[in-house]
């Protein structure tokens, strides 16, 4: 039983290392991941040995490996989870337990059984305390309650041979007997719930942040057309389902296709990058900023009323782009301005198109009036 069970732990880390390979942002929590599984198939390895090998190494060191292994899957769930790594306790865990298992010795069974399942339940109990509130913030509560499950039932067993261990009862983690028959059950479970459970996180959050990145504009790094289209369209069914008004803003920089002529097309992704920036520092905090395709950016703007709101943001934005210089490759001095169009949600329109068509129509108006400035949209 052991022995597959070396076997089975060998496979997780064989995984771990295929992972750490590809994926490398989350690289330091699977080499974590990736050790403690190593580990646990030496420990098991270890156990497989008994009676051959020698008796320090199979009963002293594969309680050692035990102990390791837990400490670098705890810290490995830390990091994984962005939080402090807490390396003082981990290693003073590991301070305390190793002259103790010596001091112990592999003859006194009992007593060696006690100490290293008392140091694996510390170390269960406060990676559960120190991970849980980071764990149920980023992937819910239902997510962490499932995490707690192998944990839970590690932490029960540990507990139930420190018991056992106080009461001298002459029990070990292997045998014939059916407590050792459950017991390797239960670790093999519990470890094989652990593995494919955070395998499953870290696809998750990978997931995650493709969905991000295909949801963001590469150069001004702000949402892109298809984030803000899906944005729109929550705004709009918003809107019309509890009759509350919202402002869009549209804005186009004037004369950008002058600066990529004269200055080339890098002079014009830094200015770019410029107005995002301006921008993105004078719209409100509940306001959606967006880079809508070539030199176009869009406000969404909750709740607001484009008379009041939407002309006095559009407004400061105008200034906000007109007082910004630009230095050229040749030393010259840029000067940036942009046109916006207003334009307010309406009860009657039929989808959120229609408010897209009134701000581009009173951008238009913009342009064709001078530029640098700002436009309501058409009753």
């Amino acid at each position: 039983m052991s022995f597959l069970a070396s076997l089975q732990l060998a496979l997780y880390a064989l995984m771990w290392a295929l992972a750490s390979a590809t994926h490398r942002d989350e690289r330091p929590a699977l080499l974590h991941w990736l050790g403690f599984s190593l580990t646990a198939a030496g420990q098991a390895a270890l156990v497989a040995w008994r009676p051959d090998g020698p008796v320090w190494l199979t009963h002293t060191g594969s309680s050692l490996a035990t102990i390791l292994s837990l400490a670098l899957a705890g810290r490995g769930v830390l990091v994984f989870l962005r939080q402090p790594p807490r390396d003082g306790f981990w290693l003073g865990m590991l301070a305390v337990a190793l002259p103790a298992l010596v001091w112990i010795g592999p003859g006194d069974t009992p007593t060696r059984v006690a100490a290293m399942s008392g140091f694996n339940a510390g170390l269960l109990m406060v990676a559960f305390w120190l991970a849980r509130p980071a764990f149920v913030q980023e992937f819910g509560l239902r997510i962490a309650l499932c995490a707690t499950l192998p944990a839970a039932a590690l932490l029960g067993m540990n507990v139930f041979f420190v018991v056992q261990g106080l009461r001298r009862v002459p029990v070990d983690i292997v045998g014939a007997n059916a407590i050792s028959t459950s017991t390797w059950v239960l670790t093999l479970v519990s470890a094989a719930a652990f593995n494919f459970l955070f395998f499953f996180l870290v696809t998750i959050r990978l997931l995650q942040s493709l969905r991000r990145q295909a949801g963001l504009d590469a150069l001004t790094g702000l949402p892109n057309r298809r984030a803000m289209q899906e944005r729109l369209q929550l705004e709009w069914e918003r809107a019309r389902r509890y009759q509350t008004a919202f402002v869009a803003i549209a804005t186009d920089i004037d004369h950008f296709k002058r600066i990529n002529d004269r200055y080339g097309h890098g002079m014009g992704d830094q200015a770019l990058r410029a107005v995002a920036k301006t921008l993105q520092g004078h719209v409100r905090e509940t306001d959606h900023l967006s880079r809508f395709g070539g030199e176009e950016f869009m406000v969404l703007m909750p709740q607001a009323s484009a008379a009041t709101d939407g002309l006095r943001l559009a407004e400061r934005l105008r200034s906000a782009v007109a007082a910004m210089r630009l230095s050229g490759p040749d030393g010259s001095v840029i000067a940036l301005s942009a046109s916006f169009g207003v334009s307010e949600y309406l009860a009657e329109d039929a989808d959120s198109d229609q408010l897209l068509r009134r701000a581009d129509q009173a951008l238009y108006r913009a342009k064709h009036q001078g530029r640098n400035r700002v436009e309501l949209q058409a009753s």
